[in-house]
């Protein structure tokens, strides 16, 4: 019912754009991203629209777990934060999670709409660069999840913006340059920001400074909520996970975050602004197919599960066949959801490719699979409700070129020093650099701020950067352990 709800207005859209790249001469190759990580056709695109939700933010994830593989890092988060939301995610072992129980239009009053089609696991709250700081009934300090948007924007645009957001504040605090915002081709002004930002911190009795500071504090607080959701409320230690920051805001917060969490490690992708564009070019063409079985997962016979996936592995081999992807080019993945006898919910389960053939080891995996999730694990019955097929055609790639090794040192890229508030780490000059040109294995300390165009990475006193091989920007606790 969701995917007819959209199908028509997607479809005109996509045979238009389709139109549009045919005229410039680009009528080969063209795939859309899809919520579950791989991307599909543009034919396919206009036949299953739904397939496209969070997409965009998907792709992000994706990118991460490419950067990650690459430089030996498989266990991360992500952190996307954008003009209006931050979206974290967690990636175990390689892997992105993906779950099938995903919902739109769920608010505290709302059960929401579920839609049943595979989807990154991504959770989203109301806490961009525009999100706006306000006061309730009782003079509490809130932030977001309304936003100012691209129009008027932060108070510090000058487009007609009165209300403080946190861009405002970072701008208060020396973390953003008025002169450097979006590389030098946009103006914004800090007096705007301090007069938003006054507005609060006059009602609370607070300076214009100490205003800013409880702004970026809740922002951080709400996406440190977050990034738990996404890992201990899922059973996971986000201190055996590496923290990826993209979007224009990502690595403004990011390190903030590492050192509440303990997380040891930050990454920061070159191009971190506009990191998911570049994950939506390292994907591959998937699709997915499910059959819902209920049986006995110990009972059930080897043999009926191997039909029963053969018959999925046939539509496969003819779906990506018309793709004109022939077997070598195709990877098929089995998993099932299983659940304990009685309960509703279930837990996705990796099978190997021979379904039947390690029975035992399939339902250990479940009963951890559960008791990660869920603390428990039971001595009750096991049973199948739904076999899962994906399968993933491998496409083309751009390679990952490494930097050039240069006996160049961070002062080759040193552009000055300015005042800047780093929290409970009071208010430092720090040394200001410029991202392009910093070389590889080149060491930034803290207190420091790296710029380039679209986003700033913040580092603490207490923290450094090392620029990696892939250019990367590699922030660990000047003190801590790395693991």
């Amino acid at each position: 019912m969701l995917n007819a709800y959209v199908q028509p207005v997607v479809a005109r859209y996509m045979q238009g754009l389709d139109a549009k790249l045919a005229e410039r001469g680009i009528d080969d190759g063209i795939y859309v991203m899809q919520s579950s990580g791989g991307s599909m056709t543009i034919e396919q695109s206009r036949v299953l629209p739904i397939n496209m939700v969070e997409s965009g933010p998907v792709a992000g994830v994706t990118g991460a777990a490419v950067t990650g593989e690459a430089i030996g890092r498989s266990n991360l988060i992500t952190l996307d934060i954008g003009g209006t939301t931050a979206k974290t995610s967690l990636i175990k072992a390689g892997q992105v999670e993906v779950t099938t129980d995903y919902y739109i239009e769920r608010t505290p009053t709302s059960s929401g709409y579920p839609i049943k089609v595979p989807v990154v696991d991504i959770v989203e709250i109301g806490a961009g660069g525009g999100s706006i700081a306000w006061l309730d009934e009782a003079g509490g300090l809130s932030v977001g999840p309304r936003s100012a948007g691209a129009e008027p924007g932060p108070a510090c645009y000058g487009k007609g913006g009165t209300e403080p957001t946190v861009t405002d504040a970072n701008l208060v605090v020396g973390r953003i340059d008025p002169d450097y915002f979006l590389g030098g081709q946009m103006e914004v002004s800090r007096e705007l920001a301090e007069q938003a930002v006054a507005r609060v911190g006059d009602r609370l009795g607070l300076t214009v400074e100490q205003a800013a500071l409880g702004i970026i504090r809740l922002a951080n607080a709400n996406m440190v909520n977050a990034i738990k959701l996404v890992s201990v409320r899922r059973g996971h230690d986000p201190r055996d996970f590496d923290l990826v920051a993209m979007g224009g805001g990502g690595s403004m917060h990011a390190g903030a975050l590492a050192a509440e969490l303990r997380i040891p490690r930050v990454i920061v992708p070159r191009a971190t602004s506009v990191f998911s564009a570049w994950g939506m070019l390292m994907t591959d063409l998937r699709a997915d197919w499910v059959r819902t079985k209920v049986a006995d997962a110990a009972a059930i016979r080897e043999e009926e599960l191997n039909h029963l996936f053969g018959e999925l592995e046939a539509r496969a081999a003819e779906y990506f066949h018309g793709e004109g992807l022939n077997g070598n080019g195709v990877v098929l993945t089995r998993s099932a959801d299983m659940r304990y006898q009685g309960q509703e919910h279930t837990v996705t389960v990796h099978l190997p490719a021979a379904a039947g053939s390690d029975r035992s080891a399939v339902l250990e995996a479940f009963h951890a699979a559960h008791e990660q999730l869920y603390t428990f694990r039971l001595d009750t019955g096991v049973e199948i409700v739904n076999l899962r097929l994906t399968g993933l055609g491998v496409l083309h790639k751009p390679e990952l070129r490494k930097l050039e090794t240069t006996d160049a040192d961070a002062s080759a890229a040193l552009k000055g020093r300015r005042r800047v508030h780093f929290d409970s780490e009071g208010a430092q000059e720090a040394s200001i650099y410029q991202r392009e040109l910093l070389g590889a294995a080149v060491e930034v300390p803290g207190p420091a701020i790296i710029e380039e165009t679209g986003s700033t990475t913040v580092i603490a006193p207490s923290q450094r950067v090392v620029v990696d091989d892939f250019g990367n920007l590699i922030l660990t606790m000047v003190n801590g352990t790395a693991r």
